[in-house]
């Protein structure tokens, strides 16, 4: 075993670009609990002793998620191509190890390419189709958010190339799908698992240091789009499973699914009622419109 490899060989992989507020540590409090991922940390701050002294590995390297992740990948390109799925989460997520592990099986079970945890209703959030949703185990969508990406390593591979030169990682969300939507339902968000978003989207000393760099995270987004030739931005729910473990592609249950579990979260979401009125509103209307490019 060499000084650059975790000290167990697990299937999965969870790599984190950390600093020093990362909330990571609370992944591992379930002493107990056995994980099947092993765990490294890429570590982006100065201290010399944070985050050290588990079975678990710390590498260190400076710069933003999406480069620094890219370039860690390509320098370790023989270990990570070890693992069968990899996870990318940010350091500011609330999820317990049991839930990890599970997400990751439910990877495998499913074949998925691409999925991430849902988000629990008291999580800061961008997208309402990531919140968890009542009565799926798992929904297949055209979207997973860059906070959380939970990758096949073939997948990973596949979309590498698109995080070099990538400052804030905005508009990756859209392009990834496109590039793995190919063949059967692959991409998902798992409701069976749940994870909480603890700090306010946007904020955050990230964006300082982007906008300190005369770039900015819509302006990237828009750049990505137009590279990539995403014309429009999609977060269809095409189908899933069901709590019961049946398989839907009911567009009437899944619209009322969707809209049943929205109206539930509302009273725990960080916002103003209008704010959640015209959240409620658009989340539908993407429905309804990406059906309707489906021709269905």
């Amino acid at each position: 075993m060499t000084s650059d490899e975790p000290q167990n060989r697990r299937r999965n992989l969870v790599l984190l670009r950390a600093g020093d507020t990362s909330i990571h540590e609370a992944w591992l409090e379930e002493k107990n609990e056995k994980r099947n991922w092993d765990f490294i940390i890429n570590y982006f701050g100065d201290d010399p002793d944070k985050f050290r002294g588990g079975d678990w590995l710390r590498i260190d390297s400076k710069g933003l998620k999406m480069q620094g992740l890219h370039d860690f990948i390509r320098a370790h390109e023989d270990l990570v191509r070890r693992y069968e799925f990899v996870w990318l989460p940010d350091e500011d997520l609330r999820i317990r190890c049991e839930d990890i592990n599970r997400m990751f099986d439910i990877c495998r079970e499913r074949q998925l390419k691409l999925a991430q945890p849902s988000l629990s209703p008291d999580s800061y959030f961008s997208h309402p189709v990531t919140l968890h949703c009542r009565g799926f185990k798992l929904r297949y969508t055209s979207f997973v958010e860059i906070m959380a990406p939970c990758l096949s390593t073939e997948a990973l591979w596949t979309v590498l190339p698109t995080m070099d030169g990538i400052y804030s990682g905005w508009g990756l969300d859209f392009v990834w799908p496109k590039l793995l939507s190919s063949g059967s339902p692959a991409i998902g968000i798992i409701d069976e698992v749940r994870m909480t978003h603890t700090r306010p989207v946007g904020g955050g000393t990230f964006y300082q240091v982007v906008a300190g760099m005369g770039q900015s995270a819509w302006n990237e987004m828009k750049s990505i789009e137009a590279r990539y030739g995403i014309e429009d931005r999609r977060y269809e729910i095409h189908g899933g499973i069901l709590d019961s473990g049946r398989p839907t592609e009911s567009r009437a249950l899944i619209l009322w699914l969707y809209l049943r579990s929205l109206i539930a979260a509302a009273p725990r979401m960080k916002s103003r009622p209008r704010q959640r009125a015209l959240t409620f509103m658009s989340a539908i209307w993407q429905q309804i419109k990406g059906r309707r490019k489906l021709g269905e």
